[in-house]
């Protein structure tokens, strides 16, 4: 049996543990830190592991790690993408990344410095200690927006697209010293150039250097009235898209250079009159990806396919060599429920409504009804997630705005 580590088997990182225990695998999962935020957890299966350790030393972890003789590790999460980087170096595991590269995969400001050195078009950007000096890049750079974020972070969790001075100074000044949802303290903040175009997704699974294109997505995003990112839509696209060679070649080209070599990699890239330009990438899954989804959409996502490249490598090795990528067997948009209001969750009379569009596959929700919820504000605030499947994209984008309509009315919350 292959035994496999899971660092962080939160998010996506769910459903490859459970795929990668359908298998036949032997699992552990490790914890990367003791203070992470109750978030993760949220619908966390414990009875997939064998074992169970929170990361609170490191000689210890990986004393307790060596015992269990993993054949792989991986990150579940962008939580654990470090840790499992680490162990998997102390181990010298085949099924690795470059190392080297570690903190660059990570860090949003080394991510795009390496990207740069590659000769690969990016943002300019500047990493700031202070409102002094992030001011001072600002007037240089002498254009608005710009983008200010922590150099470490997920789902848009702090970041900020800021119109002028004034709002650069807010964003800095709520950033600066806080702490983020990957329970990293932020002691600089990264400003970037505005990309303007629009943004897609780029999943692909590697093994030994070689990628397979799983996913290409089309991102519809909304601003919420204090600069923030709300994700609204994820509306999976075609091989035949004119876009698609381009942007595969270019994240084809970042993925090398930041040294993935193995596993899932998640890239944001935005398309603008320029080409494709990195936004950043992480070395693990897609965390809103679910594999009944991708079996009704393209046959193969990046989570059976990343299971298969674990469990299955000559397969694995036969889907490569076809020569293409996935097809679309059907269109899909993901959408990320936005909540305008306070109030009280109650997810009943959605549901019911929900069951009656035409494009309905599945909904997750992240809050338990009764519970008080406030505005959305980024992934981390938000309700849930509904999932739309249909061979007719014209009845996926009726039952969409159906959904923002149901939104407006409140339709799952009880005010008190």
């Amino acid at each position: 049996m292959i035994r496999v580590v899971v660092v962080d088997g939160f998010s996506s990182g769910k459903f490859v543990a459970k795929r990668l225990n359908e298998e036949g695998c032997v699992l552990m999962h490790v914890a990367s830190s003791v203070n992470l935020d109750s978030y993760y957890y949220n619908l966390f299966d414990y009875a997939l592991y064998d074992q169970l350790i929170v990361n609170a030393d490191f000689p210890a972890t990986l004393a307790e790690v060596e015992r269990f003789e993993p054949q792989f590790i991986i990150a579940g999460a962008e939580t654990g993408v470090l840790l499992a980087d680490e162990l998997n170096e102390r181990l010298q595991l085949p099924y690795r990344n470059d190392f080297d590269q570690s903190l660059a995969r990570r860090n949003k400001y080394d991510m795009i410095q390496c990207v740069t050195h590659a000769q690969l078009p990016a943002a300019r950007q500047f990493a700031a200690a202070s409102w002094a000096q992030a001011e001072a890049w600002v007037m240089l750079h002498g254009r608005f927006p710009v983008v200010i974020k922590p150099l470490e972070s997920a789902g848009a969790d702090g970041v900020f697209i800021c119109d002028d001075l004034y709002d650069c100074e807010v964003a800095v000044g709520k950033l600066l010293g806080s702490t983020n949802k990957l329970n990293i303290l932020n002691t600089q903040v990264l400003i970037q150039e505005y990309l303007a175009g629009l943004e897609y997704v780029v999943n692909m699974v590697s093994l030994d250097g070689q990628q397979l294109v799983t996913e290409v997505v089309r991102y519809q995003k909304q601003r919420s009235r204090h600069g923030g990112i709300l994700y609204d839509i994820d509306e999976l696209i075609g091989p035949d898209s004119a876009v698609y060679p381009v942007l595969v070649a270019y994240t084809r080209a970042v993925v090398q250079c930041l040294g993935i070599r193995n596993g899932a990699s998640h890239a944001e890239v935005m398309f603008t009159d320029d080409g494709p330009k990195l936004v950043e990438i992480a070395a693990r899954t897609d965390g809103i990806l679910r594999p009944g989804v991708s079996r009704q959409t393209t046959g193969l996502g990046q989570i059976d396919a990343l299971v298969m490249s674990i469990t299955a490598p000559d397969e694995y090795a036969q889907v490569l060599a076809r020569g293409y990528d996935y097809r679309l067997l059907q269109h899909t948009y993901t959408v990320c429920l936005i909540n305008r209001a306070p109030g009280c969750f109650d997810k009943g009379l959605f549901l019911t409504e929900l069951l009656k569009l035409e494009s309905f596959f599945d909904a997750v929700f992240y809050v338990d009804d009764g519970q008080e919820i406030g505005l959305t504000h980024d992934v981390f605030s938000q309700p849930g997630t509904v999932y739309l499947v249909h061979a007719d994209s014209s009845v996926i984008a009726a039952d969409y705005r159906r959904i923002r309509v149901l939104e407006t009315q409140g339709i799952y919350l009880v005010t008190e």
